[in-house]
């Protein structure tokens, strides 16, 4: 057994690892990316110095041994990476670490975003839920109803849902959670509401012949107008409130179409791409990115 492992090498046999030739080994030593030292008036590698800086850069590859980059893998993230964690696209990730103050750190021309910060952003905010808490989310979800839900359930505008949430009753029953940064109401707590209550009733539970009190919920989803590049258009609902057709969104950022497609092209905000090539933007996202805009 070796009692006094190495703990130096030459620059030929660090070049010789790297499959490096002369020149290029010179080159990388007097880049100082790692210590050296003199011995008996020759240039040493320190191992140590040496594997650390190894381990933190992804350009240079042992000719055999271990891949480059473990250190950088696991002190910071791609936004590849963080796309795949949070479900969204590796260009979108880019925006929501720039919206988070988040910089990168450039490595070999690979921009890296700390996994500290990153960690440090993720446990402050709901808005974005990682593969392990979407899991623990859909639970949550089944046993919970968004506004629309309630409101779909009920069938009445999704404003009379708010009206109930503000009245004595609702705000002692109804139990609201948040998730994903968006409000829903647990399901135990509207069926003990809706059975402490006659006023607001499902269609199924409503009385024949009594007229009704507020309109239908799709009745409520109103035709609005937008400008486009060919002038004035109706605007139609996508029939659900949690997605904007590329005309609602117009009409929300008050500007055109034109203008939604670019943004759209450049993966400015996540969208769903249906079959027909139907598009159909997420709300939530959509007012984000317009609020951020505007700051």
């Amino acid at each position: 057994m070796d009692m006094h492992p190495k703990t130096t090498m030459s620059v030929r046999e660090m070049g010789k690892l790297l499959g490096l030739k002369k020149v290029d080994s010179y080159w990388l030593v007097h880049k100082e990316y790692f210590d050296t030292i003199l011995l008996n008036g020759k240039m040493r590698v320190v191992i140590d110095s040496f594997e650390y800086w190894y381990a933190g850069q992804v350009k240079y590859r042992k000719v055999n041994g271990d891949p480059p980059g473990k250190r950088l893998m696991q002190e910071s993230y791609s936004a590849r990476d963080i796309g795949r964690m949070l479900g969204i696209s590796e260009q979108y990730s880019y925006q929501v670490m720039k919206d988070a103050g988040i910089k990168p750190v450039l490595v070999d021309y690979w921009q890296r975003f700390p996994r500290k910060a990153f960690d440090q952003w993720y446990a402050g905010q709901t808005r974005f839920r990682n593969q392990e808490d979407r899991k623990r989310d859909a639970e949550i979800e089944e046993n919970s109803m968004s506004m629309p839900d309630m409101a779909r359930l009920l069938d009445v505008p999704r404003s009379v849902v708010y009206k109930i949430l503000r009245t004595s009753l609702g705000k002692e029953i109804l139990e609201v959670i948040t998730l994903a940064d968006r409000k829903r109401i647990t399901r135990e707590s509207f069926d003990r509401w809706y059975s402490s209550q006659t006023e607001f009733l499902k269609p199924e539970d409503q009385p024949k012949g009594v007229p009704r009190k507020y309109p239908t919920y799709k009745d409520s989803l109103t035709k609005k107008k937008v400008a486009t590049s060919q002038g004035v258009k109706e605007v139609h609902s996508s029939g659900n409130p949690d997605y904007l057709t590329v005309s609602e969104a117009a009409f929300l950022a008050k500007c055109n179409t034109v203008r939604i497609h670019k943004w759209i092209k450049n993966d400015r905000f996540p969208v769903l791409k249906l079959p027909g090539r139907v598009i159909r933007i997420p709300k939530n996202e959509f007012e984000e990115f317009l609020k951020n805009r505007r700051k």
